[in-house]
């Protein structure tokens, strides 16, 4: 049964593969996910049991979108420590152990039961914490090949969905898109990584005023 998340993200293949460039950053992703983007840049989005390689062009279009953001400045991230990497789905209570390692302001709280609910869990923070946000301004030197200068993005007290281990990008796109936030723990990390969309949420979490040429979206 395909997805309400799915079929959005079909929707949004269809109107990337409209443009020319959202079509050629489509296929720059594909390589990418080929050849072996860094693997918590490529499980912050998504991870399946099936290879990033072999996603399908929706799966890959979901992905595209939400690392444009991320590049672009749009979606600030912050790695929040565990320590130690998610068991399988069905060891909840084990998963939910390791994550009350978790070090304040954040707290991570695991639905044990869960019971077709939209989300793993929540990330909590119950006092102010820094996340990152790429500037746009490369970085050229002798430890950095390629990359970009990312700025402070202060956030208030807070929470976000948590996805622990697999979850498709559309999913993530979708919790971004309604949420405006998630945090991931992905099967193999040691971090959950906590995703803000700037423009749906910044202006309610952020600390201080949205960083030049940001505005907030209005959603009906």
């Amino acid at each position: 049964m395909t997805t309400a998340h799915e079929t959005a993200a079909t929707e949004l293949l269809h109107d990337m593969t409209a443009d020319p460039a959202w079509t050629a950053d489509l296929a720059r992703a594909a390589a990418g996910l080929r050849r072996q983007y860094p693997e918590q840049s490529v499980t912050a989005i998504g991870q399946t049991r099936e290879r990033p390689a072999y996603w399908p062009p929706e799966q890959i279009a979901a992905f595209t979108y939400v690392a444009s953001r991320l590049a672009h400045g749009l979606i600030a991230r912050r790695r929040i420590r565990v320590g130690a990497t998610p068991r399988p789905d069905s060891d909840r209570a084990g998963n939910a152990e390791r994550l009350s390692r978790v070090v304040p302001p954040f707290t991570a709280r695991l639905d044990l039961e869960q019971n077709g609910a939209d989300s793993d869990g929540t990330l909590t923070w119950d006092a102010p914490a820094t996340a990152w946000r790429a500037t746009g301004t490369p970085v050229l030197n002798a430890h950095v090949y390629r990359g970009t200068i990312h700025a402070p993005f202060d956030l208030k007290p807070f929470s976000a969905p948590l996805e622990v281990g697999y979850t498709k990008p559309s999913r993530t796109l979708h919790h971004l898109t309604e949420e405006g936030a998630v945090a991931r723990w992905a099967y193999g990390s040691t971090d959950i990584d906590l995703l803000i969309d700037i423009e749906r949420l910044g202006g309610f979490v952020a600390a201080r005023p949205l960083p030049a040429g940001i505005e907030m979206v209005r959603v009906l």
